[in-house]
């Protein structure tokens, strides 16, 4: 009985630690885990705040935004995989 209390609590650890990461509420993700196990921890993946990780992500210098289609693009493409936006390079802007 206490080996199943403590699954449950580890599931609910572990929800929490990914619902923050995701950039939501890391008590929720620990009562969600708590709660339902594994599927809690399924659940977590779910919970976070996708505008605050595409902000991280910009901010971190890991992607851009197109402009045209509001996709996430590698810093270094050319062309947006999702839409075919050509971006204008910086260099050829100096130039």
């Amino acid at each position: 009985m206490v080996a199943i209390v403590i699954f449950w609590l580890i599931c609910g650890g572990v929800a929490a630690m990914i619902t923050s990461d995701r950039g939501g509420s890391g008590v929720a993700g620990f009562l969600v885990g708590a709660l339902l196990g594994p599927l809690g921890i399924v659940a977590a993946f779910f919970m976070g705040d996708s505008q605050e990780v595409e902000r991280g992500q910009i901010k971190a210098g890991v992607s851009k935004k197109c402009p045209r289609c509001a996709e996430l693009v590698k810093p270094d493409a050319s062309v947006c995989k999702h839409c075919g936006h050509e971006f204008t390079s910086k260099i050829a802007a100096e130039g």
